[in-house]
């Protein structure tokens, strides 16, 4: 599998704010980041989320039409692959599709796949914009290979966006999908996550966002795509984590959004940093060389510091609404640092 590093943002200093609990609300944080929305197994759904990492991919086939005569093919005409569509945005996005990934290989060894891929972009089914692409293999091997596209659009609330793919070839061909390895699908960049609270007291630590296309971070936790470290390798138990909904959040346009979050408890790390991902990711901080526990050579595409209250002082005036805990937003030095491909 290969990745690239895009330029590093780094906010250096970090936005420490001490707030008593009715304070007005703070204006969220919503960085720019790159998500692979990935050919579910239904063969009807585009979706950011993953599969756990010992769940195997799914398939689909890219099937080859033509004319045949013995040793000859020819007069090949494209075949429609299948539909992908998200579910509904929850508030209004600009999204860039930068580009299209598959994982996939040929079928008939006897015949060289000479194949290309048709994409057609739609917003609640209706066309936008399309492309042709030329394979860049012959089919004998199982490859990744990921074509540029570029379009771009503006969601509003409740928008479905969708791809249905064509494919035309002189061999069918095994397309490899839906699983952390075989990220078949579409890179996306566009600001989905809004961060609202990141937060510590004592033994607990509350991090609470908005998503604009909801997944499960319970599933996210077991999969290791989310981890709380801390000085030394430090890493929190995901047993310790759970996931409820929090407060009701407006949005620029209007919407009203209510939040996630995710909290650890008997947390006993010190200097710590909320790492998130939708998939595996290197934990340790060396860049898109290094080997995290996880096995993956991605960064986190989100690392948030948290600020303990112990740390700056303060009144309890209750963490994420909860009584007891001091309020402390730490937003963040936060680094997305380097984006798949």
């Amino acid at each position: 599998m290969r990745y690239f590093v895009v330029p590093v943002m780094m906010f250096v200093a970090a936005l420490l704010l001490a707030l008593p609990a009715s304070a007005a609300e703070m204006e969220p944080f919503e960085p720019e980041i790159a998500l692979t929305f990935n050919l579910k197994e239904d063969g009807a759904t585009l979706s950011p989320q993953n599969k756990l990492p010992d769940e195997m991919e799914a398939h689909s086939t890219g099937r080859a039409e033509y004319s045949q005569l013995p040793g000859f093919r020819y007069d090949r005409e494209a075949t429609q692959v299948g539909e992908w569509a998200t579910e509904g945005v929850v508030y209004d996005q600009s999204i860039s599709i930068d580009q299209a990934n598959i994982w996939w290989e040929g079928k008939d060894p006897d015949y060289e796949a000479d194949c290309e891929w048709t994409f057609y972009f739609k917003v609640n089914d209706q066309s936008v914009e399309d492309t042709v692409v030329g394979c860049q293999s012959n089919g004998d091997e199982l490859v990744e290979e990921t074509y540029g596209l570029g379009f771009v659009y503006d969601l509003v609330a409740g928008d479905v966006f969708s791809f249905e793919i064509w494919y035309e070839g002189w061999e069918d061909v095994d397309i490899y999908h839906d699983n952390i390895t075989y990220d078949t699908g579409f890179f996306v960049t566009s600001s989905p996550l809004a961060f609202y609270d990141a937060r510590a007291s004592g033994s607990v630590v509350a991090i609470e966002f908005t998503e604009a296309w909801p997944v499960d971070w319970k599933d996210n936790l077991r999969g290791g795509y989310v981890m709380l470290m801390g000085a030394d390798m430090w890493m929190a138990n995901n047993d310790y984590a759970s996931v409820s909904e929090g407060s009701e959040h407006e949005t620029a346009n209007g919407t009203i959004v209510t939040g996630t979050v995710i909290t650890w408890e008997q947390v006993t790390g010190k200097e710590l940093n909320v790492m998130l991902h939708y998939t595996q990711f290197d934990h340790t901080g060396m860049g898109g060389g290094g080997n995290g526990t996880n096995g993956s050579a991605n960064d986190p595409l989100i690392t948030l510091t948290i600020v303990s209250a112990s740390i700056l002082g303060g009144d309890d005036d209750g963490l994420l609404g909860l009584p007891g805990f001091p309020l402390f937003l730490a937003v963040p030095a936060l680094a997305w640092a380097a984006r798949r491909r």
